[in-house]
C-alpha cells in the first residue's frame, strides 16, 4: 500500500537533487550538523548565598544558533522547564518555603538551615546540551540566628550621675525589633530604631551606690540576646566635684590641610558626669554638643578660602567644671580635589568575646586610596594610644583596668583627607587574676544512707584554672588531705560512734589560693546489724518422687545476705551430717544397704550467722538397687 507521508520526504530529496544537478555546476554541498552544544551558568542567587521566601533563579543561556529551553534541577531533581527567554536569560520561580505531603504529615520541600544545589541543562533545536555548573543555596525561612549586640556606653565601673545615655550597638542577620533596657533587672524603657540609646535618669535612683545595667536585643524573628551586665557607680553629688573635665580633639589633626565637609570629633571624659562640648571656629561660637558621640560637621566652603583657621574646644561637665583644650590650626582648600571615600578599618587581634589578660597587642588593618593619616585607638570609650605608622599596632596592658569583666576595643581610622571610619568595636573579656572560687560534690556516700564496714568516700572538683587538693573532714575533724585525682578516701566506719549520725565535709583549694566549701553529707553508721531474717534454701537433687540407686548426691542450696553459719543432713528424721562455710551442700549418700523398693524422706535445716534456722522442703525418693 502507498502511504504518501512516509515517502514524501524521499520524492522532496530526489527532486531537490535532480534540479540542483541541472540548475548548477560543480560538486553539491550537503550542510555540516550543527554539534555544538549551548552555554549555560546560574546568575543568581550567588553560590553560597542564604536564600528565603520565593526567589527567582536565573540562568544565561547562549549558542551558536539559539537555545530552544533550559531546564532547572533542584537537588538533581528537575522542576522546571522554560521555553521563553528575555536577552539569553532563563528564570524560575522557586519557593523555598514549599510544603509537601508525607504520609498524612505536612514537610518542608526543602530542609531547613541545609544546603540545596541548584543546577541547569540547555537544550538547543537539535537536541545538543550543556549541563551548568551547580551553585549551592542556603534554605533559611526560619530565623534562628540571634543578634550580635554589646555596650558601646557607659563602661563597666564607670561613675555616673544625672542623665546617663546607655547606647548599645546592634546588629543582626535579618532586622532589630527594639533593645529592652534594666537596671538592677528592672525594665527601663524599649528602643526600636537605630542608634539604640537610652537616657537613664540617676537623680530617680539612690546616689552612691552600684547599679547593674543590662539589656536584651530581640529581632523580628524574636531570637533574643542578652548584653551581660555592667556594673556603674551613681554620683549626683555634684556639689562636691571640683574636677574638671578631660578630653581631645580626635579629628581632623592640627595642620592638616581640609576642605569641603569635614567632621570635628573631640573626645571627652570626667571623673563623674559630662555636661557638654562647646566648640568654636576662629573665636566664633557655633556649637555646644551634649551626647556623645561629640562630633560635628563643619562645612568648610563657608569659611576663607586658603587661609589657617583655628578650632577650639571647652568640655564642661555637669558641676560646671571646664576644661579649654589646646586649639588646632587647619589648612582650607576646597580647591583641591575632594576625597569622601573613608578609609577601610577593621580590627584584626584580638578576637572579639576574647578572654585575655597580660599585654596584649591590639591590631588593625587599615586601607584608603589616598592613604591612612592616623589610627586611634579606644579602651571603653576612653582615647589610649593613636599610630601613624603601618603595622597599627597598640600594645595594651590589660593590669590597667577591671578584671573579670568585660572591656570594649574601638578604633577609629582617618585618611589624609580627613574621612574616618569607626572600625566594628568588640567586646573582650579580661582575667588577669583568678578569683573564681572551685567547685566540689560528695559523690558517694548520699545523705542519709546508712553505711557500715569499710565505705568509699568519692569526690568530684573542678577549677578554672586547677585543684590543688581536698581537705576531708568527718564531724569537723581533718581525716586527710587529697591532692590526686580521683579524690578518694577508704573510711573504717567501724571506728566511729555507732548507731549516729556523722558528717562529712570537704573544702577545695586551687592554685591560686581560693577556696570552696561544699555541702556536706551526713550518713548513718550501723556496724551492729541486727538480722532477724531466716535464710532461704532447696534440696536441689534429688528431685521428690524421683527413683536412686548406689551413691546418691544429697545437695542443698542455700543463702543468707549475713552468711551460712550450718547446714544439717537428715534421712528419714535422722540427722546424718552438719557441714560449715560452703557455698554448695552436698552429701554422699549410700544406698546400697537399704532395701529395695523402700521409701526415704530426705530433710534439711539451715542456720545463719545470726541463729536464724530454716527447715527446708523435704523430698520422697524410692531405693531401688539392682
Amino acid at each position: 500500500m502507498y502511504r504518501y507521508p512516509y515517502n514524501f520526504p524521499l520524492i522532496t530529496i530526489l527532486v531537490f537533487i535532480l534540479v540542483g544537478s541541472s540548475c548548477t555546476e560543480g560538486p553539491i554541498e550537503i550542510p555540516e550538523p550543527d554539534t555544538t552544544p549551548p552555554q549555560s551558568m546560574v546568575l543568581f542567587p550567588v553560590d553560597g548565598e542564604p536564600v528565603s521566601g520565593e526567589i527567582t533563579i536565573q540562568v544565561r543561556a547562549v549558542d551558536n544558533d539559539r537555545v530552544d529551553s533550559v531546564q532547572f534541577l533542584i537537588n538533581q531533581n528537575l522542576v522546571f522547564t522554560d521555553s521563553t527567554q528575555n536577552n539569553d536569560i532563563f528564570t524560575f520561580n522557586w519557593n523555598t518555603d514549599e510544603n509537601i505531603m508525607i504520609d498524612e504529615e505536612t514537610v518542608k520541600l526543602y530542609s531547613e538551615d541545609d544546603f540545596h544545589y541548584i543546577s541547569a541543562i540547555a537544550f538547543d533545536p537539535v537536541g545538543n546540551s550543556y549541563a551548568s555548573v551547580p551553585i549551592r543555596s542556603k534554605v533559611d525561612n526560619i530565623d534562628n540566628e540571634p543578634p550580635m549586640a554589646f555596650f558601646l556606653s557607659p563602661f563597666a565601673g564607670q561613675f555616673v550621675g544625672g542623665v546617663v545615655n546607655i547606647e548599645v550597638i546592634a546588629s543582626d542577620n535579618d532586622s532589630i525589633q527594639y533593645v529592652s533596657y534594666f537596671v538592677n533587672n528592672i525594665l527601663q524603657g524599649y528602643v526600636q530604631e537605630h542608634p539604640f540609646i537610652f537616657p537613664w535618669n540617676t537623680n530617680l535612683v539612690q546616689s552612691d551606690s552600684y547599679y547593674s545595667i543590662h539589656a536584651n536585643v530581640k529581632d523580628i524573628s524574636n531570637n533574643t540576646t542578652t548584653i551581660a551586665p555592667i556594673s556603674v557607680f551613681v554620683d549626683n553629688g555634684v556639689a562636691n566635684d571640683i574636677t574638671p573635665p578631660t578630653g581631645s580633639i580626635v579629628s581632623p589633626p592640627a595642620g592638616m590641610t581640609v576642605s569641603g565637609l569635614v567632621q570635628i570629633i573631640v573626645s571627652a571624659n570626667d571623673n563623674r558626669a559630662m555636661g557638654e562640648v562647646a566648640l568654636s571656629i576662629n573665636g566664633e561660637y557655633i556649637a555646644t554638643i551634649e551626647n556623645a558621640p561629640y562630633a560635628y560637621i563643619w562645612d568648610t566652603t563657608t569659611e576663607a578660602e586658603d587661609s589657617e583657621h583655628i578650632i577650639s574646644v571647652v568640655l564642661v561637665d555637669l558641676s560646671g567644671n571646664e576644661t579649654p583644650l589646646n586649639p588646632i590650626s587647619v589648612f582650607v582648600d576646597n580647591e583641591l580635589p575632594l576625597d569622601s571615600q573613608p578609609p577601610t578599618v577593621m580590627i584584626m587581634e584580638p578576637a572579639a568575646g576574647q578572654d585575655i589578660s597580660g599585654t596584649v597587642n591590639i591590631e588593625v588593618l587599615a586601607e584608603d586610596d589616598t592613604g591612612i593619616d592616623y589610627i586611634e585607638f579606644f579602651i571603653d570609650g576612653f582615647s589610649v594610644n593613636v599610630d601613624s605608622i603601618a603595622p597599627y599596632v597598640y600594645d595594651w596592658d590589660t593590669e590597667t583596668v577591671a578584671d573579670d569583666a568585660e572591656h570594649i576595643i574601638a578604633v577609629i581610622g582617618y585618611d589624609i583627607q580627613g574621612n574616618s571610619t569607626l572600625a566594628t568595636p568588640i567586646a573582650v573579656y579580661i582575667d588577669n587574676f583568678d578569683n573564681i572560687n572551685p567547685i566540689g560534690q560528695i559523690q558517694n556516700p548520699v545523705p542519709g544512707q546508712i553505711v557500715n564496714g569499710t565505705v568509699l568516700i568519692n569526690i568530684v572538683a573542678s577549677d578554672n584554672v586547677g585543684v590543688k587538693d581536698v581537705e576531708l573532714s568527718i564531724d569537723g575533724i581533718p581525716r586527710d588531705t587529697l591532692v590526686e585525682q580521683p579524690f578518694t578516701y577508704n573510711w573504717d566506719t567501724t571506728q566511729e560512734t555507732e548507731d549516729e549520725d556523722h558528717v562529712i565535709s570537704i573544702v577545695v583549694s586551687d592554685t591560686s589560693g581560693n577556696i570552696g566549701y561544699v555541702l556536706p553529707v551526713s550518713v548513718y553508721v550501723d556496724n551492729i546489724i541486727n538480722d532477724v531474717t531466716p535464710p532461704i534454701g532447696i534440696i536441689s537433687s534429688p528431685h521428690s518422687g524421683q527413683t536412686v540407686s548406689g551413691n546418691v548426691n544429697f545437695t542443698v542450696e542455700a543463702q543468707d545476705e549475713n552468711g551460712i553459719s550450718e547446714l544439717e543432713f537428715s534421712i528419714d528424721g535422722v540427722e546424718v551430717i552438719s557441714v560449715n562455710n560452703e557455698a554448695s551442700y552436698t552429701h554422699v549418700w549410700d544406698t546400697t544397704i537399704l532395701e529395695n523398693n523402700s521409701e526415704h524422706i530426705l530433710s534439711a535445716s539451715v542456720t545463719d550467722n545470726f541463729g536464724n534456722r530454716t527447715i527446708l522442703q523435704p523430698v520422697l525418693v524410692t531405693v531401688l538397687n539392682q
